[in-house]
């Protein structure tokens, strides 16, 4: 069916009068202010959350429908067979089953936040003439939402994001390559970092259990696609001992692959209870990533916590039903799913559970398969429990007591109160264990890696008003060696993290726009020691020269509107790509006979490039051809780079911006099943400056996709000034609405990507002054 840019326009609903609505218990007001954002004021703590459900729904339906049908695994009954590989690891996952266990867990106050949430949305679907254009596209119509999809949806955006598939990489990089390279991979683990209070492990068994027979090339590419990656994020908070106005300030920004809309929703709740602004889940009530109330502030970054394990489990001959365990056979939850497929047959998925929890690769019918054990899979998790009494907390010793429930995922979470004190915490529910179970798979049938408790929660973590003056958290090691117990095996390297604590450190009275300014920080630390190598460099054609000139001459800045920043990244890239088509590190990438695309890429982790770094740093070319040098590969790159730049942008160097090559491009989730629909349904794409290594986070797709493409990135940004909360801001990288036609559906792109922040309108008075619609909800 055709769609038309009317067609969009006529999707959006009405954002002004009065509606009369089912399940709200008394008026509700929601003001617009300029950027779109909903500020819903409520009598009462179930109609805030009304409105909240309401207001998610009237913006973001559709992306809340593709979350629910991905966490159910029924995306492919829209989308047809490419999402058959995503439905079949869900239906595995038994994110349904595992959602309804954590409804029934919850205490009245959670059921009711989230049975007042789901009113709020099927409220707006009863009650609006307009619906998402992209339920015409596929053919749809909104369901009913269920208290129990609010929890599905959390899980689905988290349960990509654990170590499990870190687990699975190393199995089939130790079968294919051998110990001693992949050590060689792991490299950038050993170099020092930046520490977020104040444990390392190194366990290198080199026996996976047969984990690695058990995967196949196509297994193994699906679950690639599937995997959410390296997800990053800079948090930090500064004490009032060290702020212009004396009390603190709380800033940072999370990194994520850029979604169409954007993965988080800005909105306002006020009533008589709290006052709480800040990020969202559209899908999930409250606040739970980043926020603020009256009194205190709350952020997060990603801990990468190693709170996944993975067991090989063996399965009786000719029997899929029974699994060993401790020399007996014991009986696996055995059942059959179907996926319906858009314009295709329907798929049986075969579920297999076992004491340790879902297959999620292999076949039992075949004697060996891998299942997952996590502790919001295995149990009920109460994270969601966490979410009111964070919303009340009046200090930062309250905010952390609010979090002895929160389950995953793992977060550095960094307080502060207006009262002065800030705090960080390692939130989650983290398991004690076998130090074997950090590595690889462990063997499931012999009991000897079983979990024998968690972390306590007074034990986790901790650190309250530092002496520093300020606590950074960008995905670094959090703890030194003598932490008692075991978090991750892998942390980010910690450039970003000694980025920002050089730029706080050198502000005794620190400001709102300071914050902002450590943002926009793109200063490289790793090319450094790339232009340490090019000065022995020699160059091979003048093309080369000219390079070597530019890059000896430039600050480090991956500044959006420089030449240099452009060549150094094709340089690095044309790097990475030589090491990894050499022979050691060739054959992960030929399994089926040849490499697939984007594969080399997506192994190319900020870990991975770091490790590839030290090596050229120390000379040791044990990855390298026989023969190769650094310098000699080094001036190779050079020349490769230099001729695909031309090749992209002309040849005239002085034109080969890095915002030339380093574009967004966000495309929307049914652009590639509609492929005649993307110029209606994606938005511009924007230049930017920085890249995976600096603060401004910049991930690209790199040279073998052709593209810098920018991937991982800042999905958000925001600043808490808590001597004031109207002098706080935020951005997002699109905008506040999730339709295609809306005039708020990509309006903050170029904000962000010149790292401006819009105003955070707080109080009532800014609120009423900033208003550009007002919406009156009435029980009806």
């Amino acid at each position: 069916m055709p769609i038309t840019q009317d067609d969009l326009r006529a999707a959006v609903p009405e954002l002004d009068g009065t509606l009369r609505v089912r399940g709200l218990h008394a008026s509700a007001e929601i003001v617009r202010d300029a950027i779109g954002v909903p500020h819903a004021r409520a009598q009462s703590v179930h109609d805030a959350f009304f409105a909240q459900g309401f207001v998610h729904a009237q913006d973001r339906l559709w992306q809340m429908e593709a979350g629910r049908r991905g966490a159910y695994g029924r995306w492919s009954e829209y989308v047809g067979r490419s999402g058959i590989p995503q439905d079949r690891v869900m239906r595995r996952l038994r994110l349904r089953e595992s959602a309804q266990a954590d409804y029934a867990s919850f205490n009245d106050e959670t059921r009711a936040m989230l049975d007042a949430y789901a009113r709020g949305v099927n409220a707006f679907i009863e009650s609006t003439p307009a619906v998402p254009v992209e339920y015409r596209i596929v053919g749809g119509a909104p369901e009913p939402w269920r208290p129990v999809d609010s929890c599905a949806v959390y899980k689905f955006r988290h349960v990509m994001m654990g170590s499990w598939s870190q687990k699975i990489a190393r199995a089939h990089q130790l079968r294919t390559i051998g110990a001693d390279a992949l050590m060689k991979l792991r490299a950038g683990t050993e170099a020092p970092t930046p520490i977020i209070t104040t444990a390392d492990l190194d366990y290198r068994s080199t026996d996976d259990h047969g984990a690695a027979q058990v995967l196949n090339d196509a297994e193994l590419a699906g679950l690639a696609e599937l995997w959410a990656g390296d997800a990053g994020s800079n948090n930090w908070v500064v004490h009032g001992s060290r702020t212009a106005s004396g009390v603190p300030l709380l800033a940072g920004d999370p990194h994520r692959q850029l979604d169409v809309p954007n993965v988080y929703y800005q909105n306002h709740l006020t009533c008589p209870d709290w006052d709480v602004i800040g990020f969202s889940f559209p899908g999930v009530p409250g606040f739970p990533h980043f926020g603020h109330n009256a009194r205190v502030a709350w952020g997060i970054t990603h801990v990468g916590a190693d709170a996944q394990d993975l067991y090989v489990e063996r399965f009786a001959p000719g029997d899929p039903t029974r699994y060993a365990y401790q020399g007996e056979w014991r009986a696996a939850e055995c059942t059959e799913e179907t996926i319906l497929v858009r314009e295709a047959d329907p798929v049986t998925v075969s579920v297999t559970v076992t004491q340790h929890g879902p297959v999620i690769v292999g076949d039992p019918a075949k004697g060996y398969a891998v299942a997952i054990r996590a502790l919001p899979l295995a149990q009920p998790d109460d994270t969601l429990g966490t979410i009111l009494p964070s919303m009340r907390a009046r200090s930062v010793a309250e905010l952390d007591e609010a979090m002895r429930g929160w389950g995953d995922p793992c977060n550095n979470l960094v307080m502060a109160d207006v009262d002065g004190g800030i705090g960080y915490l390692t939130r989650g529910r983290l398991p004690i264990r076998s130090q074997a179970n950090a590595w690889l798979a462990v063997p499931g049938w012999n009991g000897a890696h079983e979990w024998e408790g968690e972390i306590p929660f007074e034990e986790l973590p901790r650190s309250r008003n530092p002496a520093a003056g300020y606590i950074v958290s960008a995905n670094n090691r959090i703890v030194r060696d003598d932490y008692p117990y075991y978090i991750a095996l892998d942390y980010a390297p910690g450039y970003r993290a000694e980025r920002i604590n050089a730029r706080l450190a050198a502000l005794p009275h620190a400001t709102a726009a300071d914050m902002a300014a450590v943002h926009a920080d793109k200063r490289s630390l790793p090319s450094r020691v790339y232009l340490r190598m090019l000065q022995t460099l020699v160059p091979r054609d003048a093309r080369s020269a000219d390079a070597k000139e530019r890059l000896l001459a430039w600050d480090g800045i991956m500044s959006p509107d420089a030449v240099a920043p452009a060549i150094f990244a094709a340089w690095r890239e044309q790097i990475l790509g030589l090491v990894l088509a050499g022979p050691v590190l060739a054959p992960l990438f030929q399994g089926g006979g040849s490499p697939r695309p984007g594969q080399r890429q997506g192994m190319l982790t900020p870990r991975v490039r770091q490790s590839f770094l030290m090596l050229m740093e120390h000379n040791d070319t044990s990855l390298l051809a026989p023969g190769e040098t650094w310098l000699s590969l080094l001036a190779e790159a050079l020349t490769r780079a230099m001729a695909w730049l031309e090749e992209q942008l002309g040849p005239d160097v002085n034109e080969w911006r890095w915002d030339c090559i380093h574009r967004t491009r966000s495309t929307h989730n049914l652009s590639a099943v509609f492929p005649e629909l993307a110029s209606l349904l994606d938005p511009p794409s924007v230049g930017v400056g920085g890249d995976a290594d600096t603060p401004q986070a910049g991930g690209y797709g790199g040279i073998e996709n052709n593209s810098f493409r920018v991937m991982g990135t800042s999905v958000a940004r925001y600043v808490f000034d808590l001597a004031d909360w109207d002098r706080s801001g935020w951005i997002v990288p699109l905008g506040t609405s999730g339709h295609p036609g809306s005039p708020h559906y990509a309006d903050q792109r170029i904000a962000w990507s010149e790292q401006r922040l819009e105003p955070m309108c707080y109080s009532a008075g800014a609120v009423d002054r900033c208003a550009q619609s007002r919406q009156f909800l009435e029980p009806g």
